[in-house]
Formats: C-alpha cells, structure tokens, sequence
C-alpha cells in the first residue's frame, strides 16, 4: 500500500487546491462492493434510534482541521459535549492546520504508513481522493454499515430537493466511504458575491456601478479621491482571496463568458462540452484584470491570502480601507463589526458584450465523516456521524443550542429569503468566536428551506440578512441547465485518467490566470504558447473524458 500511496504525492498541491469540495461523482453501480466484517465492538452498540449509542464507555480519536472561524474550545465545546452524551463516549480531537496545510499533512501520514485518527472529520476530500482512500484501504467501505445501522441519514435525504442525492453518495467502485454533509440553500447555491462599501460611493457622488467600464471609474475614484476621508492614502480600491467563493477573478470573468468557478466548463446548445479559457472571450477578461492589476486598483495579494486573511486587511484600522471585496457569505467582516454598515451587494456586471453571469453551485455531498481503518469502533463511529444527519443534530451543528443560541420561528415572522417557510431564528451570530458548534465541519443534511427559512432578523449586522439581501440580485442569472456541466459520472477506468488530467490541466490554468493578471506573463505575447501547451499537455483527451461523462450524467445514449 505505501509504495501505491506514495504516487499521490506530485500531485499533492493540485490536488487539495484544486479537487478538494469537487461537486462531480462517479457512476454508482454495485461491482466491487465490499462488505465490511462486524467488528468484536458490534456488541457493544445498541440499535439504531437506541439511546446511548454505546452500551458502555468508549473513546474516539477525531481528526478534524482547525475551523477558519474561531471554535473556542473542541473538547468543551458544547456539540461535542451533545455527541458524548448521545454516544456514551470520550471524544478525542487532533487538531489539523486549516487548508491545505492541514490536508497535506494528513496525505503525508497516510503515504508513510502512520496510524491515523479514527475519524477524519471535516477534511472534504474530492471524489476521486475519496475513491482512493478507499480502494487503497484508509477509509472503510460503509455500505453494510448503512443497510444495518442508518436511521437519520434515509430519512433526511427524503427531504432533499435533489432525489438523486443517494446514488451521489457513492464511488465508483459501489462503496460509500463517508458519512456526508450536505446544505442545500439559495444563497450558496448562488454565493460567489461582490460587496461594494456603499458609503464611499455616497462620500464620493457616485452611482452603483453595473458595467465593467463603471465599475474601474468607481475603483479609480476610490484610489484617487480619499472615499474614507481620513486624509490618508490608504484605499484599496478592490479585494479577493483563494477561498472558493471569494475569487474576485472569478467573479470578473463572469462578466465576458460563462465561469462556473470549478473546471470552466460550458455546454453548448448541441450538447458539446468545452472549456472556456483558451476563448477570445476569457482572453478578454484577463485583460480586464490584469488592467485593474496594473493601475493598482486591486489587491495584490488575491492569489494568496484566504478569507481569514482577508478580513484582517478589511479589519485592519478603525476606518474601512477596502472598496468592494468578494464573500460568498458575509464573512469578511465580523458579525459584530459596524463597518458592515457600508457595504451592500453589488449585482453581476455586465462587460463590453452584453455578458452577465453568475456561477451556480450544485451542493452535493461533502466527505465530512471518514472512518479509517484504525477505527476500534467503525459501528459506533457509524452511528454518531448518522445521529449528526438528523434534524435536530444538524440545526445545533449550523445554529448552536436550542433556546440559547437559536429558536425555533414564531406565528408572523418573516423567512430572511423570500418564498420560504419561517424555520429557526439565529441568536447566535454566524462567525462569531464560539463554542457552541464546530461551524459545520462534521456530517449534517440542511435540507433547501432549512437556512433559507431562517427568521429574517431586525439586526442590520445579521449574517443571513446580509445574504438575503444579495440572493435576488444573483437568483437565476446562470445559464439554463442544458449550457452548464453541473455533474459528471466517470467509470472506474475512466477515474484515474480523468483525476490525472483534471490535476495537470487545471494547476497549469490557474498558474497561467495568475501569471497574466499579475504581469508575470503577456497577455499578447504568451498567449498562444499558453493555448499551445494546453493542447499538448492532453485538452483534448480531457474533453473527450469530461464528455463521456457529461453524457452519462445526463441519460445520453
């Protein structure tokens, strides 16, 4: 196994930046099941819905990455210390780097033949790792597990919107390998967003902008004319970070051709499947961009900070130093920081064709709860990532404690998002530093409506009144279904091409993204080597295998 194990490693960087929260799965199909033998522990749990989950004591070694958002305390945290009354356990916590590094260093215990936590919790490895893990024998196989034990986890995926969810859950070989988390929500369905600081544009006599032409006037004005007025040239006209839903590239691009954020793949009214960046249109956009680069209208630090960062640069006087920035949810500014009081979403732009798009966000299943091989308890273990999927599990692990930190809607409340039945009413800040919850990094099934119905709150500083106020402005404004590659199944002998590919195409991408917005490259001289290596680097074998499996996901013969 470790010499098999040690042929991730090149592949490492890309892998976690890249593939890690990867919304494409493979085939379902049930060649290869493996049926996990009962444990000698077996005895020692009771059956599903039976409370205590252990008849008697036991310990469970969880390795879990640091959350961005700060969790006080996980051996006193108040979830933790639901799940080890529920459980009749001892919860242990190996705290991992948050990120890649975190990631990274559990790929390097693997590779070398370590002893791993019982459960990797939180780690969202993509498909094809998860697939990996499995077939090379880290993470165990659940099917059995599922048959004999499930109770929570069937019934909440009866109410999921997306009825396919179950087949989703499984690799290609016909293994589950994770206990999931899933969310389903307008707001992240929709949630790469821009925030435009709305007091500076008051300060300065100007308008929303609404086209990218408006929008670089609005950015030459906030480096040039003091929107802060504090006397200082201080302003950064724009900002980013890495985190999926916060690249301000990706969200620019959009405003020239369709960017879904994940591949950059587009469908056209045939049914044939591409890529956008070797397009006219995408060479448009990195113009734009590297144009705002240069006249220092951006931040130059988009590429490498991540959303925590970020919002120290925001946070990082007493007056607000960042004109627009880019968030899915609110995050980049504290829950309780009044400089939320400037900003507010700012719609799509539309650039110089016409094109004004927002990317959608299939939620499927995130690997939340792995159970490895060196679980002394795999049924237990089982039945505690199962109880977290319930209802009531999962609204503590989104909210926090019933009655303390969130309360259930009152006759005449009002939903935050619009068309949604009135659900739970946040006491607790999402963001805040806490210690009732683990921000969701463990299994949970937040059904649509569930977030969405959330109470709408009279606290302009509110985290979901902050979103609900962005979804109408994004809401719908992605191509139809038939034009986005929203799902891929690949067989198993496809897998490992595609992965590879996937790897080699992608990392070469956002190299290159980086490199032309920052200067490093030409956008006119080294363009067409770039397109060039594209081709020879394997582009075309790569859509060969994205289209098979397009077509497989959508019923295509």
């Amino acid at each position: 196994m470790r010499k098999q194990m040690n042929g991730m490693m090149p592949v490492l960087g890309l892998l976690v930046f890249f593939l890690i929260g990867a919304p494409f799965v493979f085939a379902g199909g049930q060649q290869g099941v493996q049926q996990t033998a009962v444990s000698d522990s077996a005895a020692n749990v009771n059956a599903p819905n039976v409370f205590p989950i252990c008849k008697s004591p036991i310990t469970l070694n969880l390795g879990i990455p640091q959350n961005s958002s700060p969790v006080e305390n996980y051996d006193t945290n108040y979830y933790t210390l639901l799940l080890e009354e529920k459980g009749n356990l001892k919860l242990n916590f190996d705290i991992y780097p948050n990120g890649s590094p975190g990631t990274e260093k559990l790929m390097v215990m693997i590779a070398g033949g370590g002893v791993l936590p019982e459960v990797l919790v939180g780690f969202n490895f993509s498909e094809e790792t998860m697939l990996q893990l499995g077939t090379e024998g880290v993470a165990i196989p659940l099917n059995s597990y599922y048959d004999k034990w499930a109770y929570e986890i069937p019934r909440q995926l009866e109410k999921v919107s997306n009825k396919d969810m179950w087949n989703w859950l499984h690799s290609a070989d016909g293994n589950i390998y994770y206990v999931p988390y899933i969310q389903e929500s307008i707001g992240e369905f929709y949630s790469l967003r821009g925030w435009m600081n709305q007091q500076w544009l008051a300060n300065l006599g100007l308008n929303m902008p609404t086209t990218t032409d408006e929008f670089r006037t609005v950015l030459e004005a906030f480096r040039d004319k003091d929107p802060n007025k504090n006397g200082i040239k201080d302003e950064i006209p724009s900002a980013g970070n890495t985190d999926q839903r916060g690249r301000i590239y990706d969200f620019l691009i959009n405003a020239f051709i369709y960017n879904d954020t994940r591949d950059r793949l587009t469908v056209d009214n045939s049914g044939k499947v591409d890529v956008i960046y070797n397009k006219p249109a995408y060479r448009d956009a990195l113009r734009y961009i590297n144009g705002l680069m240069n006249d220092g209208l951006m931040l130059d630090t988009i590429f490498t900070i991540n959303g925590g960062q970020l919002r120290s640069v925001i946070e990082q006087k007493d007056v607000s130093t960042v004109g627009f920035f880019c968030a899915g949810l609110a995050g980049a500014l504290a829950p309780n920081n009044v400089m939320r009081y400037e900003y507010t979403p700012m719609t799509p732009l539309k650039g110089p064709q016409g094109v004004q798009w927002t990317p959608y966000m299939p939620m499927g299943p995130s690997t939340r709860w792995v159970i490895t091989k060196d679980c002394k308890n795999p049924e237990a273990a089982f039945r505690l990532g199962d109880y977290q999927c319930g209802e009531y599990a999962s609204t503590w692990a989104r909210y926090g404690r019933p009655d303390i930190d969130h309360r259930l809607a009152r006759p005449g409340e009002k939903s935050s998002v619009e068309g949604f039945t009135p659900t739970v009413a946040e006491i607790l800040p999402w963001g805040s530093s806490q210690n009732s919850h683990w921000y969701t990094s463990g299994p949970s099934i937040l059904f649509l409506g569930l977030t969405d119905g959330q109470v709408a709150s009279d606290n302009p500083l509110n985290n979901e009144l902050w979103v609900s106020k962005a979804v109408p402005l994004y809401r719908d404004k992605a191509p139809p279904q038939a034009n986005r590659v929203d799902r891929t199944l690949f067989t198993p002998q496809e897998s490992d091409q595609i992965m590879d590919l996937r790897n080699t195409i992608n990392g070469y991408v956002n190299e290159n993204l980086a490199a032309f917005v920052m200067g490093q490259k030409s956008i006119e001289r080294d363009w067409d080597s770039y397109v060039a290596e594209l081709n020879r680097i394997g582009l075309s074998r790569y859509l060969d295998l994205t289209q098979s499996g397009y077509d497989r996901a959508i019923g295509k013969k």
